[in-house]
């Protein structure tokens, strides 16, 4: 009787939602998005997006409708998996909590989280259920960390950031904004209008020293928001791109490639350092891209600074530059280091230059991209009604 009182009670004070997500629970930290992971049958859960205090403990209630209209409730002791592996001295962490549910259970439309088994709601979630046997975009390319501590005056990367990459082969892009820079996502809104760019506010503020934690939080719901909207996921910053050397664009890359059929293309790291004089190409934007041509010779080992170019529908647990964890028999296929004559991440930033005895090399790939560059970052500018940016 006392369990069903309980459940009454969790239906009877549900909190209106929208189809957007937004983070609940603040005092001991945030649970964010919920969904339906339908990938192995017998393993069949919900999945949630979380920034918690350590050592958190949540019992999980989901709610669902059967057939003849009754509100089937499943509850369970909620599975806690940490993102953040390396770092077990933080007091918060990120967590991808699991709560398992039956394969004969209906198709569940909201999850409840309490703090005791029979406790009062903590937070409660729309379910939402992803899949989609037809993916819309070949691409999609995810800001990999949420917009900290970035202002209007950082626009122009991103907007470069987008057309380049569009450039490559991208159909599809995302960001996560926080409260203190949710006026980038107003800037930003006619790329959303158009289909282009979704903008999502992860509505919780963390001190720098947390940042990763969001940036997490950011990576995997990206993972499993687009997880059947799009064959493949790309994880980068803004300063990052994923150039293709041996072909044109990412999808003879990709299948012409040893990682073609691996659950996640690692690509190895690179530096350009913006702070060197740049070259002049031919057009006169202001393209940093275009006019860095300078890098390190070398290359980080896949790994260290690596970014990805993933299969969503084999990933379990993703983070910055790892894979964790894979679905299934998706660990036979495993992940691939893509070799750097066929393409690498090119990283565009300031670096610091210690080893003079090793010289810098000269890279002029993206001039290969040029014309296309050059007519995104047209069309971006246009859709936004901005002036471009001149040299």
């Amino acid at each position: 009787m006392g369990v069903t009182l309980t459940y009454n009670a969790l239906v009877d004070s549900l909190p209106t939602f929208e189809n957007e997500s937004k983070i609940q629970y603040k005092n001991n930290g945030g649970v964010y998005a919920a969904y339906l992971d339908n990938r192995i049958a017998i393993k069949r859960a919900v999945r949630i997006l979380a920034n918690l205090k350590n050592h958190t403990t949540a019992f999980c209630h989901v709610f669902g409708w059967s057939e003849d209209g009754t509100l089937d409730v499943h509850m369970s002791e909620a599975e806690m998996h940490e993102l953040d592996v390396m770092y077990v001295h933080d007091t918060t962490y990120s967590y991808l909590i699991g709560c398992r549910i039956s394969e004969d259970f209906p198709t569940p439309h909201r999850v409840v989280l309490s703090d005791r088994q029979c406790g009062h709601p903590i937070a409660s979630l729309p379910v939402f259920n992803q899949y989609t046997n037809a993916p819309k975009y070949n691409f999609t390319v995810c800001l990999h960390q949420p917009l900290f501590r970035m202002t209007l005056d950082d626009v122009p990367r991103i907007l470069e950031w987008i057309s380049v990459n569009l450039a490559f082969g991208a159909e599809h892009f995302v960001m996560y904004t926080l409260p203190t820079t949710d006026m980038i996502r107003k800037y930003l809104q006619p790329l959303e209008e158009i289909g282009l760019l979704d903008i999502h506010l992860l509505g919780l503020e963390l001190d720098k020293s947390e940042d990763r934690h969001g940036q997490k939080c950011a990576i995997n719901d990206c993972v499993y928001r687009y997880m059947y909207s799009s064959n493949r996921i790309i994880l980068t910053d803004v300063d990052e791109f994923i150039t293709p050397h041996s072909h044109d664009n990412w999808t003879d890359l990709l299948s012409n490639s040893p990682c073609a059929d691996k659950s996640a293309a690692f690509f190895r790291n690179s530096f350009f350092p913006t702070q060197l004089v740049g070259e002049s190409p031919k057009s006169d934007l202001q393209i940093t891209v275009l006019q860095k041509t300078q890098k390190e010779t070398g290359f980080f080992k896949c790994h260290a600074r690596s970014k990805l170019m993933v299969n969503p529908r084999d990933i379990y647990i993703c983070s910055v530059h790892h894979v964790f964890r894979v679905v299934g028999n998706a660990g036979l296929r495993d992940e691939c280091c893509m070799p750097v004559e066929m393409g690498y991440l090119q990283h565009y930033r300031p670096v610091k230059i210690t080893n003079e005895s090793a010289p810098l090399t000269t890279d002029k790939r993206m001039w290969h991209f040029e014309p296309r560059i050059i007519s995104s970052l047209k069309f971006v500018y246009s859709t936004l009604n901005r002036t471009l940016p001149h040299a």
